[in-house]
């Protein structure tokens, strides 16, 4: 037998193009080779494994027969089946009561026609999720097409629960591979006052690079509403587009008839193949100014800044250069209005020898500072050309551990309109001094790094006062200013850890400010900055001590902290006093040498207040996960606190269908539904 065996060996590597037949006591007639004891037969295209195999090969015919615990892997896919019929001549063959996969998904049928290409037919087929051989869900087809990048098409489809039909379609496409969201999503939410919310996701269509989903929602209390997605995400440069479009009815608080309620968003993102040039369009028109929170979700927001914007940017080696269009779609909003802006900045440049290095930029814009409609009839908007040009010299000097970096420069704006209606020069001389010495010791476990340093910030008074133009932003906002912050930083670094961040970071600080009416006090604020990183635990704490009125001026404080692999949280407290002010940029300090302090505290940038936030993940068991969220507010002067709490119930019915159960209580947004109940069945793709 062992002889017979190696000469069918030698039979199939000299006639048959390199296959390899590895039979378990075979039998050899009339040109056949036969066993029912299992085997293995390949090449460079196909392995076939099964129980029962005739090896055909007599004449011009070249083929096989399998059956029993067969497994084919053909074309870097896998198929299952009870039979198989295989022809090497034309590479193709067919699977009886075959089944194969692409990711998250299952594809099966009566029959899988097996192409020399890659691709594969299926007739009266399927397609789902479920891992069990009695599905409990699937979308079943007369034909199914499918190619070797999983580009499926199927005819006449029937989506079936339990093996009851419940939607019919005449055709369906979807790229299994491609896009990651699922093919449906369900979900059943309750308001408190405001009754069942159901809605219902399908993927319509998908192919190559391009999707389409449908939405449908239907509340209680006012009937029907609708969305229409699409997606496009190419494969072969850095593009995506995606569009939202939602119509409903719904009733407002302030209006008690339903209303008629939409929003349309969409979002372009695009990176040339250098990564040096990249553009972005987003748009968002909404019917109302609470549309995007009353209709909130998570699959659904394309755009969270809300803004409708153009913007193009070049970066080269030697310049960057800009090109920015923001028009106000929505009239209730309160927006600056960049029609257009552009900017061309240069990369710091040596001049020679010196040492000297020289930057500066260029901005031109027209801008319309426009408010909301509710506000016209009692603020009026403004406009104007605006073009600035800044300059800056500056020229580092070191001396061992110590580095002395004196800067200066200038600015200039000019403003095509003014409170007087008249054109303004604006100009003012930028100087100042970075310098910072460094200090380091080494132990056994940890390196020590002290770093002592100063920075003074100098502005001479502007040519026009700000009273005497207009602020479209924190860029317009300039002032005389003499600022020195003086501090020392500590730096512990751990040795048995790489990377530059260190384990513990301590910086002490304070601000002084010279020949400032609005601060009367040289020394008024105070700072320390403290952070511990960890393996498993990160501790950040920013405060400042506002020496004038004897007070904490702010707190945060935050714990990031990973428990095991089951339990993971975040906590985060934050204190502003009254007189800590609501900036944009919390380390400028132009506005407060710009306003006297009994005007800042009289306007709403004196907001004092507690926030609470907590953030915690706990997995009960392999199947059960919770999330915990909430945000409490206290402590204002003028508002009563306000709680939100959300709490999420996660299992997985199968390996891919995870089913979300929320609970969510809200008393601030609407007081008088604060109770949310929600259930979202979904599937993952892993």
């Amino acid at each position: 037998m062992r002889f017979w065996l190696c000469f069918c060996f030698f039979f199939s590597a000299l006639f048959a193009d390199d296959i390899v037949v590895d039979l378990r006591n075979p039998t050899y007639k009339n040109g056949i080779l036969y066993t029912n004891q299992g085997g293995v037969i390949r090449n460079q295209d196909i392995r076939i494994q099964a129980r029962t195999i005739q090896y055909i090969r007599k004449g011009q015919v070249h083929k096989i027969e399998a059956e029993g615990d067969l497994l084919i892997q053909y074309n870097g896919r896998v198929f299952v089946g009870s039979e198989l019929e295989y022809d090497f001549n034309e590479k193709s063959g067919v699977v009886y009561d075959g089944k194969t996969f692409s990711s998250i998904w299952y594809v099966g049928g009566d029959k899988i026609e097996l192409k020399p290409d890659g691709d594969y037919k299926v007739t009266n087929g399927f397609i789902t999720t479920c891992e069990n051989i009695d599905s409990t869900w699937d979308l079943h087809a007369s034909r199914i097409l499918a190619t070797k990048e999983d580009l499926v098409e199927a005819k006449k489809v029937t989506v079936r629960a339990f093996q009851v039909p419940t939607l019919w379609l005449p055709n369906f496409k979807i790229n299994l591979r491609k896009f990651k969201d699922p093919i449906f999503r369900y979900s059943l939410k309750w308001d408190s006052g405001m009754g069942p919310r159901a809605t219902a996701r399908y993927q319509l269509y998908s192919w190559k690079d391009f999707a389409i989903y449908a939405k449908a929602e239907y509340r209680w209390a006012v009937g029907w509403g609708g969305a229409f997605e699409t997606e496009y995400r190419p494969s072969d440069f850095h593009t995506t587009f995606i569009t939202r479009s939602y119509l409903a009815k719904d009733r407002l608080e302030s209006a008690p008839n339903a209303a008629r309620r939409y929003r349309v968003q969409g979002a372009f993102d695009s990176t040339s193949q250098d990564e040096k040039t990249a553009a972005v369009l987003t748009w968002d028109k909404y019917s109302d100014v609470r549309m995007p929170t009353d209709f909130k979700s998570e699959d659904f927001e394309v755009n969270p800044a809300k803004k409708t914007l153009f913007y193009i940017s070049h970066r080269d080696d030697s310049y960057v250069a800009s090109f920015k269009f923001r028009p106000r779609v929505n009239p209730f909003e309160s927006i600056k209005q960049d029609l257009p802006t552009a900017l061309l900045a240069v990369r710091p440049l040596a001049l020679g020898s010196s040492g000297i290095y020289s930057s500066n930029y260029l901005k031109a814009s027209y801008l319309d500072f426009t408010y909301s409609n509710q506000l016209a009839e009692h603020l009026a908007s403004y406009n104007s050309a605006r073009i600035e040009f800044r300059e800056k010299l500056y020229r580092p000097c070191h001396f061992g551990a110590f580095t002395f970096t004196p800067e200066l420069g200038g600015l200039a704006i000019f403003y095509g309109n003014s409170p007087s209606s008249e054109a303004k020069w604006v100009a003012a001389l930028i100087y100042g001094a970075n310098a910072e010495a460094r200090g380091i010791r080494q132990f056994s476990h940890y390196k020590h790094q002290i770093e002592p340093y100063f920075q003074y910030i100098g502005l001479s008074t502007p040519t026009v006062l700000p009273d005497q133009h207009y602020i479209f932003s924190i860029q317009d906002g300039y002032d005389r200013l003499n600022q020195l912050n003086i501090g020392v930083r500590n730096l512990l670094f751990s040795k048995k850890r790489a990377g530059k961040e260190p384990s513990f970071a301590a910086d002490l600080y304070v601000n002084a400010f010279f020949a400032d009416f609005a601060i009367p006090q040289v020394i008024p604020y105070g700072h320390l900055d403290l952070a511990w990183r960890l393996p498993s635990l990160h501790f950040t704490w920013a405060n400042a001590w506002n020496f004038r009125h004897q007070t904490v001026q702010n707190s945060n404080a935050r714990l990031l902290w990973t428990v095991n692999e089951d339990i993971a949280l975040s906590l985060e407290g934050r204190y502003r006093s009254r007189y800590d002010w609501r900036k944009a940029d919390h380390d400028s300090y132009i506005l407060d040498v710009s306003r006297s302090e009994s005007e800042l505290l009289r306007s709403p940038l004196s907001d004092r207040r507690v926030t609470l936030l907590t953030n915690v993940f706990i997995r009960i068991t392999p199947f059960w996960e919770c999330h915990l969220q909430s945000h409490h507010g206290f402590f204002r002067l003028n508002e009563t606190p306000f709680n939100e709490i959300k709490v999420d119930l996660f299992t997985w019915v199968s390996s891919v269908l995870k089913l979300r159960l929320s609970y969510k209580y809200t008393d601030y947004t609407r007081p008088n539904f604060p109770h949310h109940f929600s259930a979202n069945l979904e599937f993952v793709k892993k």
